[in-house]
């Protein structure tokens, strides 16, 4: 009986596990007059483009989430192209403070008095974030309004835009404006390694693209 509840108590604290850990699906909206039937190819705005320089990401991070991006998007038959030449422009914004985990950590050692200055620190962080993607969203056009309707055809969610979301855009390159935005949370635990991380941003994208609308 003793060894028949312990696997019991196993198998149950691994289904837990696997539950707590399972995939949520991403928010995603489009523009239903956009035809996307037609889109065939893709391009990132360059290092050096104004459209670009919206967040302080390091190279490294950058080159993770456009890796990320081109894996997925080959897979579904799309081809990069120069950005004159491509059917949407891939754009993309990190809602994240980047000390926060030092910020958790360091809070734990610090005193009463230190750490009011810390939270005061960190607030000052958050609204800089928040003025970063209302930034971003001006420069890719970006109208919740237009975008009102889901992969299904349904009225899509609101947006995730909470810290830790990563937000992508598909923008037309004829008219500068967002025309699918979808949304997943990414979020770093303090212990975390490169590798780890990058296979974050990897499921992120993934479950994100499957929102993106073939016709």
């Amino acid at each position: 009986m003793l060894v028949f509840r312990l696997i019991l108590s196993v198998f149950i604290f691994f289904i837990i596990s696997a539950c707590a850990d399972a995939p949520r699906v991403a928010n995603a909206h489009y523009f239903r007059h956009f035809n996307f039937s037609d889109v065939k190819s893709y391009a990132f705005y360059g290092r050096n483009d104004d459209n670009f320089d919206y967040q302080n990401l390091s190279d490294v991070t950058r080159n993770s989430i456009e890796l990320a991006i081109e894996n997925q998007l080959d897979k579904q038959g799309l081809v990069y192209k120069d950005l004159t030449q491509a059917d949407i422009i891939v754009s993309y914004f990190w809602v994240k403070d980047p000390d926060s985990v030092a910020l958790r950590s360091h809070n734990k050692k610090a005193n009463a008095m230190n750490r009011h200055y810390q939270i005061q620190q960190q607030q000052q962080r958050v609204l800089s974030a928040r003025m970063q993607l209302k930034k971003y969203n001006q420069g890719v056009r970006y109208c919740a309004a237009c975008l009102k309707i889901s992969s299904e055809g349904e009225k899509a969610s609101k947006i995730n835009t909470k810290a830790g979301a990563l937000i992508m855009d598909f923008i037309s390159p004829k008219t500068h404006r967002t025309v699918w935005r979808s949304s997943y949370p990414v979020i770093i635990k303090e212990k975390e390694n490169s590798r780890e991380i990058q296979q974050r941003i990897q499921r992120a994208v993934q479950q994100m693209l499957v929102q993106f609308p073939k016709s």
